[in-house]
């Protein structure tokens, strides 16, 4: 991952990380910049914002959540590829 400096648009290094939550998925990152005429730091924000493919244990998991759903018959019409 990548951070560039607000200031000078340079690259910047991650010093440290500040999780904001018990998840992991907010976290204030302390970076410095790497350009020598510059040398700010400054704190910036990560944050998950969405999946776009699901993990595959949530994705079996909805799925058999789906199946215990349905009747005996149809989960086998289905197996069979009979449901519309």
């Amino acid at each position: 991952m990548t951070v560039y400096c607000p200031n000078c648009h340079q690259k910047a290094r991650i010093t440290s990380r500040n999780n904001m939550n018990d998840e992991k998925t907010v976290a204030d990152l302390y970076c410095s910049c790497t350009n020598k005429d510059c040398y700010a730091t400054f704190v910036t924000t990560l944050g998950f914002k969405h999946y776009l493919n699901p993990p595959l244990q949530s994705t079996m998991q909805l799925a058999v959540n789906l199946l215990s759903t349905l009747s005996k018959a149809e989960r086998l019409a289905l197996l069979k590829g009979a449901i519309d």
